[in-house]
């Protein structure tokens, strides 16, 4: 294990830069580190997340704008109520590179403006409750590596928090870790 470690640090010859504009695609696992809080209490469940990214590389930096949605639910059993829940984001943030060439591990740190919609089951009719802006952020791991001409592949974990205002329930309060894998192209 440290000696893979070692050699993702470890510079070689005839490695080209990555290109400074990339864009990303994004699927994993969205997965709760708590239970939910404030309004709909109870167990939290996992499921799946997708987004969409440019980012702009510039030296150790990436700046990184995009869109992502994250899906969770909460059956009737744990919060009284079946309820599937719907998070689509507008997200913002930045890496820092540890290595310029080849394969490139990072850590981030981003923000991220999210609308959630709660789609609740009760004696089978199901009703939508809209939440106001939620606002959150996430940090996290990654490594960025080529696997052949302009594509690269770029698997990571997150790790996040956010809260949205579903009126007149009160704060939903989100903990969650993101495992995913991004597919890459560069310009």
């Amino acid at each position: 294990m440290i000696l893979l470690l070692g050699t993702l640090l470890i510079p070689t010859r005839g490695e080209a830069q990555i290109s400074p504009l990339l864009l990303e695609v994004r699927g994993g696992a969205w997965v709760p580190t708590a239970d939910l809080v404030g309004g709909f209490d109870g167990e939290a469940s996992a499921d799946a997340t997708f987004g969409v990214h440019f980012m702009l590389k510039s030296g150790p930096i990436t700046y990184v704008a995009g869109f992502s949605e994250h899906r969770f639910g909460c059956t009737q059993v744990q919060c009284g109520e079946a309820v599937d829940f719907v998070s689509t984001a507008w997200d913002l943030g930045m890496r820092v590179n540890l290595r310029q060439a080849g394969i490139v591990p990072w850590v981030s740190l981003g923000a991220s403006g999210a609308l959630l919609d709660a789609h609740v089951s009760t004696g089978g009719v199901v009703a939508r409750e809209g939440s106001d802006r939620a606002w959150g952020y996430e940090f996290g791991a990654g490594v960025l590596v080529p696997v052949g001409g302009p594509f690269l592949i770029n698997p990571g974990v997150r790790y996040g928090r956010s809260d949205a205002d579903f009126d007149p329930r009160g704060t939903l309060e989100t903990r969650y870790i993101i495992a995913d894998v991004g597919l890459v192209l560069a310009f």
